[in-house]
Order: C-alpha cells, then sequence, then structure tokens
C-alpha cells in the first residue's frame, strides 16, 4: 500500500478515535508483553434508488464501500483482539512456562506500567501481524527482542525493536546508509519483520512455534535440526527438536508465557491497563521539501521530540537523500487534516518498469539488493515466495 493511499483510508476512523492523549512509552530492562488487530466491517447492502414505474424493474443503486475498520485506541481493545487470536492452548502446564510467567509478571504493576507505555506500538504492530494472517503471539516478538524500543541497539550490533543484524535486514529490503539506518525505523523494520515470518510459516507448515524458533536461530539450523531428529515437532517447554540451544527453547517459551499472561492475567494476580487510551499510529509519507524530522513536525503538526522518539532511523532527525520518506506518526486529528491539505510528492518520471533475466547462482534476495528495491516487492509482483526456487533465463519482474 503505497503511503498516501495508506492515511487517506485511515483518515475517516481516526479521526473519531485519536482525540486522546498519548502514552508515552519509557523502555523497560527488555523481554515481555503483546499486539493488536483491526475488526472486519460488515459489507453494506444494496439499496433501490428508485422507485418502481409500471413493469420496468427497480434500478439498484451502486453498493456503499464498508467503512474504514475503527483502529484500536484502548488497552482493552488490544488485550481481547490479542487474546482472540492467539493459537490454542494459550495457557500450558510446564516449568519453562511458570518460569517466564513469574519474570515477566512478578511485579504486577511493573509489567502492567511497561505494557501502557508501549500500547501506541503494539497496536500498530498488532493490527500489522493480523493483516498478514500471522498467529498474534508474533505480536509478541518485539517485548521479547527490545521492549519494543525503537532505538534499541543490542550486544553484537543487531538493532531496532525486531533486533536485527545488518546482513537480515539488507537481504529483507531494509535500506541502511549513512545518515540512515532502517532497522530503526518501525515502519521498515515491521515490514521486514512481518515479510520474513510469513515466509518462515509456509516453510514451516504454518507451525508458529517453529517459526519463531526459525525467525531466533536461522531457518536451516531449525530444519538440520529437523533432519537429525527425524520429526517436526517444536516445543519450547519439551526441548524439540534436541539440539538447539536453551536460548532458542526459551524464546518460544517467552512467547507462550506472555500470551498467557494477556489473555488469563488473573492466573498471575495482573490487573492489565484496560482502561488506559492512546492516540493510533499511522504509517505517513514525510511532507514533501522537509529535510529534517524537526520541519516534517511542524506540518504534520505533531510534537518533534515524540516524531524523533517513534523514528530513530534518521540520525539527528536529519533526512539524508536517498532515505525512505515514511514515517510513524500519532495520528490525531490535526494531523490527519494536515496530511489531506499537504501537496504532492513531485512524480518522479515515467521510468520503464525494470525486469531481472536469471542467472546461474542468482536468488531473489541478491536481486532485490541489486536494484534497491524490498525483497517483498519482489515476491508480490511475481507472486513468489520464500520456498520458489529460480530458473536460468527467467524474467523477474523488479518494479510495479
Amino acid at each position: 500500500m503505497k503511503p498516501i493511499r495508506a492515511a487517506q483510508l485511515l483518515l475517516p476512523a481516526l479521526l473519531l478515535a485519536a482525540c486522546q492523549a498519548p502514552v508515552r512509552p519509557v523502555p523497560p530492562e527488555a523481554d515481555a508483553a503483546p499486539p493488536a488487530a483491526s475488526t472486519a466491517a460488515a459489507p453494506a447492502q444494496p439499496t433501490d434508488d428508485a422507485e418502481a414505474a409500471g413493469p420496468s424493474p427497480p434500478a439498484l443503486a451502486e453498493p456503499t464501500p464498508p467503512p474504514a475498520p475503527d483502529p484500536i485506541d484502548t488497552g482493552a481493545e488490544l488485550f481481547d483482539h490479542l487474546a482472540a487470536n492467539f493459537q490454542s492452548p494459550i495457557c500450558i502446564k510446564g516449568e519453562a512456562n511458570r518460569t517466564w510467567r513469574k519474570r515477566y509478571a512478578g511485579h504486577p504493576d511493573s509489567f502492567a506500567r511497561h505494557l501502557e507505555e508501549i500500547l501506541p506500538l503494539m497496536a500498530y504492530v498488532a493490527t500489522e501481524v493480523d493483516r498478514r494472517g500471522l498467529p498474534a503471539e508474533f505480536a509478541l516478538i518485539p517485548i521479547v527482542e527490545s521492549w519494543y524500543r525503537p532505538a534499541a541497539i543490542g550486544p553484537g550490533g543487531p538493532a531496532g525493536m525486531w533486533q536485527m543484524i545488518a546482513s537480515t535486514a539488507r537481504n529483507h529490503g531494509i535500506r541502511i546508509q549513512s545518515g540512515y539506518d532502517g532497522r530503526l525505523s518501525p515502519v521498515a523494520s515491521t515490514d521486514a519483520a512481518l515479510d520474513y515470518l510469513v515466509d518462515l510459516s509456509a516453510r514451516f507448515d504454518g507451525d508458529w512455534r517453529a517459526t519463531a524458533m526459525a525467525y531466533n536461530a536461522g531457518e536451516y539450523r531449525i530444519l538440520r535440526a529437523f533432519r537429525s531428529n527425524g520429526h517436526r515437532d517444536a516445543s519450547g517447554e519439551r526441548k524439540l527438536p534436541q539440539g538447539l540451544s536453551r536460548i532458542t527453547y526459551d524464546y518460544v517459551a517467552k512467547l507462550r508465557a506472555l500470551a498467557c499472561l494477556i489473555a488469563k492475567p488473573e492466573r498471575q494476580g495482573l490487573e492489565l491497563p484496560r482502561d488506559a487510551r492512546f492516540v493510533p499510529l499511522a504509517r505517513l509519507p514525510l511532507p514533501p521539501g522537509t529535510n529534517s524530522l524537526d520541519q516534517a513536525a511542524l506540518k504534520l503538526v505533531v510534537d518533534a521530540r515524540e516524531l524523533r522518539r517513534l523514528n530513530p532511523a534518521y540520525r539527528g532527525g536529519r533526512i539524508p537523500a536517498g532515505a525512505p520518506r515514511e514515517v510513524l506518526v500519532p495520528a490525531g486529528p490535526a494531523t490527519l487534516l494536515a496530511v489531506r491539505d499537504l501537496p504532492d510528492a513531485p512524480a518522479s518520471g515515467d521510468a520503464p518498469a525494470r525486469s531481472h533475466r536469471v542467472r546461474s547462482g542468482d536468488t531473489l534476495s541478491g536481486i532485490a539488493r541489486k536494484y534497491g528495491v524490498p525483497l517483498r516487492q519482489i515476491y508480490r509482483l511475481n507472486e513468489l515466495n520464500g520456498r520458489s526456487v529460480l530458473q536460468v533465463g527467467q524474467q523477474v519482474q523488479v518494479d510495479p
């Protein structure tokens, strides 16, 4: 979806939902919480537009398009959405599950406060997870990885709230250049992480536990373990498949523990921040002609400090040439009205769409890197996925 189009679709629903003061997240230590989603509106029924006159049949009006989904803007909506979309069974018995529930929620008030601080980002990710048809557990990954801190830098080089290393990020279409690191962009990193999880899910037959293990340890390590074990059972609690690191087993155990805490908080004596309200976040294009986030904040009618906090990919708040121009913004009524009145970005010309003829040794990720486009774009334009096999001489479309 193009940024301008996304903003236009969000405008009607967010004008009503975005009147509340935003919740300002404070990063905790590391490891724990959930995501969100949206509800589909029923299609409108066609209505008669003219009275019947004699034998002439009545004319039918064009069906009214369904309204845009109401964005999630309360803790209750988010937690209920997540609980409804977790995979069953949500709460399981076992030592690992008990251990991680206690670690996350050993101090219930502190855990609830941390959840409240990350509600806007978690709702954004939960909605993106739902849009791709993925299990809601995947909206908890940024809690395990970074507690939803967009600017998080981990030991050894992983960065962003999804904690991607540079090579993995580039392989999935994230741009990293002087003055810009897309791993620190909640928009770019979430797109790349979820597209990667879609591919992994297809490779592991929809098993979310194996998919999560592969996201943590690498798909080929999990496939080798499956072959060595002679089965494809994946469990953090039972440490299957055998031969993986404790970190990988714990990864699944953490996600299950967090899901249980959100779906059944009373089991741990928790009181979730269900009454908390926040302004939903929306991905919007940077206004034409802006070369800093502070300039963009003035035109988008948002707080400059909040815009920089949500979009640390732009080093020092400056927007370098060639960097993606899409940001995450608290989409209150004033912002959406301002976006509506902004001029369109200048046209980039009518350059012909590019294509690539496959040679021996080519890979889809390599083609995406060569032409500077997201890997997901190659997948979408050519109806391919992570399991597709290229043939020498095959024509791969690069541009829409």
